[in-house]
């Protein structure tokens, strides 16, 4: 059985920028251990060698998927980046719009059918990369390649169908990953289109 330890030098986590194609059946990934392991990219390294430790690349898709879901949210809920208050988040405020932020289109026309209870029922990660340009002012922006799962793990069509499949369920999105095909997405992907000019952002 092979080892291969992920380590970090002068500060930095050195890590292959080809990793995933040595995730073979054979090989056993660990990360070097520090006294605190807290900070946000300890935190990612480690979610990447549990990932690489996954021998099934279904199952591995699915965990960096999920485990993506999960940082993303931590900063939005943790954090109440959109400062919500009573449903309606700053840019509704200022604007005077009605509530739910960017799962409902400016002119309030459009609207997430996967909202309830102004809350998301479902994991939708093109949704949650793309924020409004209040939050941007602010110095807040997030890219696919900012989570190591996503960089390292998901190759580069992945990346564009998990940042553009707006307003569809895991489920959905995961079909399209697995099927890692750029034509059959653009042709036949269920993606739901309605993202507001004023809440893109870039990958």
């Amino acid at each position: 059985m092979k080892e291969v330890v992920i380590k970090k030098i002068n500060g930095k986590y050195k890590i292959p920028r080809f990793i995933r194609f040595k995730a073979k059946k054979d090989t056993i990934f660990k990360v070097e251990r520090q006294e605190k392991m807290s900070n946000k990219e300890d935190i990612q390294v480690s979610l990447l060698v549990e990932a690489l430790n996954i021998k099934d690349k279904r199952k591995r898709l699915e965990f960096v998927y999920d485990k993506s879901c999960e940082l993303l949210d931590n900063d939005f809920y943790g954090c109440n980046l959109c400062e919500f208050k009573n449903n309606r988040c700053m840019h509704d405020r200022i604007h005077a719009k009605s509530m739910d932020g960017c799962c409902r289109s400016n002119d309030d026309k459009k609207k997430c059918p996967y909202i309830k209870n102004h809350r998301c029922t479902i994991k939708c990660l093109a949704c949650k990369f793309h924020i409004c340009y209040l939050l941007r002012k602010k110095g807040y922006k997030y890219r696919v390649n900012d989570i190591y799962l996503l960089k390292y793990l998901y190759n580069w069509k992945q990346k564009i169908i998990i940042y553009n499949d707006f307003f569809m369920t895991k489920e959905e999105v995961l079909k399209d990953v697995y099927r890692n095909s750029i034509i059959y997405w653009a042709l036949f992907s269920k993606n739901k289109k309605f993202i507001d000019n004023n809440n893109k952002t870039t990958i």
